[in-house]
């Protein structure tokens, strides 16, 4: 599995980051429509995540790994093969009167049946860093109002 980690500074305290990041109801958007959860989010509960995508949905388990309030959240999510199993890690930091928030993702970069070519894992990761950076941006913009 390879590490990849890209941050932001979000003007906001980091109470209000870990409450924005943590609140259940606000997973939901237009490809998620639906979250089997029993109770408030706390280290070793599991959960499931029901996604549209293609004209179908798609179940996926969750599970938190570690959750230390208004300082990390970490979670797995535990993918069907041929798929792997990917870690994300929210990280927390007071930083400059705001919060300095990273996302680190533990993933197999080429999971099995992509072709293995020389440069497909920079490639794979250099997706990965953009989409998250543009996930982190908006999760800025939502928190900082």
């Amino acid at each position: 599995m390879a590490l990849v980690e890209t941050s932001i500074q979000i003007n906001k305290p980091a109470k209000a980051v870990f409450a924005h990041i943590t609140n259940v109801e606000g997973m939901k958007n237009e490809y998620v429509e639906k979250i089997e959860i029993d109770g408030p989010l706390r280290a070793g509960l599991k959960y499931k995540i029901h996604t549209k995508a293609g004209g179908r949905t798609i179940v996926t388990n969750q599970e938190v790994l570690a959750f230390e309030q208004d300082k990390m959240i970490s979670t797995k999510t535990i993918a069907a093969p041929p798929a792997s199993d990917v870690i994300s890690t929210y990280i927390l930091e007071e930083s400059g009167g705001g919060t300095k928030l990273t996302l680190q993702t533990e993933a197999v970069l080429t999971p099995p049946g992509m072709p293995s070519m020389p440069g497909m894992e920079d490639m794979m990761r250099n997706q990965m860093i953009a989409g998250f950076n543009a996930t982190l941006a908006q999760m800025k913009k939502a928190i900082e109002g």
